[in-house]
């Protein structure tokens, strides 16, 4: 961080000129034109449309768009590659693809970047900073009226502190929010290109049981005394993958996926990363010659570190001995292309005596982490593991995990967590982040988590307190500091620090004795009934508040069906001892989903169970009540 920091402040030493106060717009009026080259590419012109249209909602004034082969004028925006003395003397070729660079001169105003997005950026990180515009959420921009724009001297020069930045969460696809926000996506969504060939899992694509199982069971993992070149169903039941990995060690298995690999590359020749990488699964082979790799490159015994991904039974952390071995001759046949490969579960551990190719990227998931504690402090076996590929690469790119996958509507307070993670990881030589949250429409504070994610991974370093109180007063409104009360209350009561760790695939009903204890339940739902209140009558901010009510409902519903009867159980007796349907708890559950259904909710658990499916499998449940 310091030497980006350096970095910012020598780049500001360029061409200093006498501060100069620059009125855009006065009084309603302005002599301003914004200028783009006379051949400019479609970021340019993308640049100046989306500053002229947004100067004329501020200000009702619609500079007109010239190309720089016109007359020279005093008063100017100089948006790009244009043809002016000021703007060619500025030395952009330092900047990186993303970078982006701010700068008055004189009367006029300067705004370019990097040869990927960067003058994009540039112009809606200029709306943002100096004009006060937001976009909190896809269906949320805030535009200030203003009948002047004055402006004083700027020379800003920003880089971004991860070279690739994915928020994966529904509402951080609406294309307008990727770019004012500066996000990629591997799968191209929201109309940016994807720089992504293969992304992950890629053994299953690149050599096919089907193809080779019944014929050549040698190119798949030996154990337990035999090949294995089955396959298993897939985790939805819906088709089949692959039982094991491949051996790595085999020559035929190299030549094959790189044939295979090249006949891909030929049909996307503009993607540059093309994943190379484990079937999702520990079963790795134990031939002789893989074993023999495994060893020599291990810089643990296996059986020293014990990994656990999904809360079940323990393997060893193998390390990534024959993997790397493999993927090195992969990326040495193809140096033009940065060949990334998973480190993850059984080889998540780096290696010794073996380094990545200058075109490997190493992607390491986070999967085993608790949530409610930095990784750094609360998973120190993970935070050992990166350090240690720090010092032998810095391709990394970091796959994290910030939501509860199989409960997406649970509370899950970890929002404390996400900027020391950031910080941990950029401070590790990590060059890229994948944060992985809810895809689907809907989920616990969906909006605010994509947004504050979205801020850090470009700046690690703002103030998240900040960003989270303007997002809120301008999302909730009236309701603000309610909602604000909540999520302190709730986090102040998840355990962080006390040997409680919170996982990805946990429940409400591991928090039912902390922060989801009752007594709590009772004060959250005292603070949202306020702030309903508080909103009861705008539509849509009460629309919104409610939808931050969900997951107290859910906590309780899941609570209650664990429980069944008692205090907090689904059931109460009725006339004769009867067990009966709680009626708070049934009202709970049409609130539930009704809400739900109102606001276009997906999935209440990750690819799995809508709204509806979840409010019928509750009515079966509350049908049979026990003897």
């Amino acid at each position: 961080m310091k030497k980006l920091l350096l970095f910012m402040v020598a780049g500001m030493q360029y061409f200093v000129s006498p501060a100069q106060k620059i009125d855009l717009v006065k009084n309603g009026q302005s002599a301003y034109s914004i200028v783009v080259p006379a051949k400019p590419t479609t970021m340019e012109v993308k640049a100046a449309k989306v500053l002229q249209d947004y100067l004329r909602r501020m200000t009702g004034k619609e500079m007109p768009l010239r190309p720089d082969d016109q007359q020279q004028q005093e008063q100017e925006i100089l948006i790009g590659n244009v043809q002016r003395a000021t703007m060619q003397q500025l030395p952009v070729s330092e900047l990186p693809e993303d970078g982006l660079w701010i700068k008055t001169s004189g009367k006029k105003l300067l705004i370019t970047g990097g040869t990927r997005k960067g003058v994009l950026y540039g112009v809606y990180t200029f709306l943002e900073k100096y004009l006060g515009c937001r976009k909190y959420a896809s269906d949320l921009t805030v535009v200030p009226k203003r009948t002047s724009i004055t402006l004083n001297a700027i020379n800003d020069r920003q880089l971004p502190a991860f070279t690739y930045r994915e928020v994966f969460y529904n509402d951080a696809y609406n294309q307008e929010y990727m770019d004012w926000h500066k996000l990629h996506s591997f799968e191209g969504r929201g109309a940016d290109k994807s720089q992504w060939g293969y992304w992950v899992h890629t053994f299953a694509s690149l050599l096919d049981i089907k193809e080779y199982g019944a014929t050549h069971p040698e190119y798949f993992a030996y154990y337990d005394g035999q090949r294995h070149a089955g396959a298993i169903p897939t985790w939805d039941g819906k088709g089949l993958q692959p039982e094991a990995q491949l051996c790595l060690s085999n020559k035929d298995v190299l030549d094959i996926v790189c044939k295979n690999l090249k006949e891909a590359m030929d049909k996307k020749p503009g993607a540059l990363y093309w994943s190379v990488s484990q079937n999702d699964n520990v079963n790795h082979c134990k031939c002789a010659a893989c074993a023999a790799l495994d060893s020599t490159y291990a810089a643990f015994r296996p059986e020293d570190k014990m990994y656990s991904t999904h809360g079940g039974e323990k393997y060893p952390a193998l390390g990534m001995g024959s993997l790397l071995h493999f993927v090195n001759q992969v990326a040495d046949r193809f140096p033009d292309k940065i060949i990334s490969t998973l480190a993850y579960q059984y080889t998540r551990v780096p290696p010794r005596g073996i380094v990545p190719r200058k075109n490997v990227n190493i992607m390491l998931c986070s999967i085993e982490s608790s949530r409610n504690d930095p990784m750094e402090t609360g998973d120190t076996s993970f935070s050992s593991d990166l350090k240690g590929w720090g010092r032998i690469t810095n391709n990394i790119l970091i796959w994290d995990y910030t939501i509860s996958f199989n409960n997406l509507l649970a509370p899950f307070p970890n929002l404390r967590v996400l900027q020391p993670n950031i910080q941990f990881l950029h401070r590790n030589h990590v060059s890229a982040l994948f944060e992985q949250g809810n895809i689907q429409q809907g989920g616990e504070f969906a909006q605010l988590r994509a947004y504050l994610m979205a801020r850090m991974l470009w700046n690690p370093e703002l103030s998240v307190e900040k960003e989270m109180d303007e997002f809120l007063a301008a999302y909730y409104g009236p309701a603000a500091s309610d909602v604000k009360a909540y999520i302190t209350l709730l986090h102040d009561n998840n355990q962080s620090g006390k040997g409680v760790k919170m996982s990805i695939f946990g429940s409400p009903v591991d928090g039912k004795e902390s922060y989801l204890s009752q007594p709590l339940i009772n004060r959250y739902n005292a603070i949202f009934d306020r702030a309903e209140a508080a909103v009861k009558q705008d539509e849509t901010l009460f629309a919104r508040v409610r939808s931050a009510r969900l997951p107290v409902y859910y906590a309780t519903l899941e609570i209650a069906r664990e429980e069944k009867t008692g205090p907090r159980g689904a059931f109460v007796q009725g006339a004769k001892n009867a067990w009966i349907p709680n009626p708070s708890i049934a009202a709970a559950l049409y609130e539930f989903y009704y809400h739900c259904m109102r606001t276009n909710v997906a999935r209440i658990a990750e690819w799995d169970t809508t709204p509806t499916e979840y409010f019928e499998q509750y009515q079966a449940f509350l049908a049979a009540p026990p003897k």
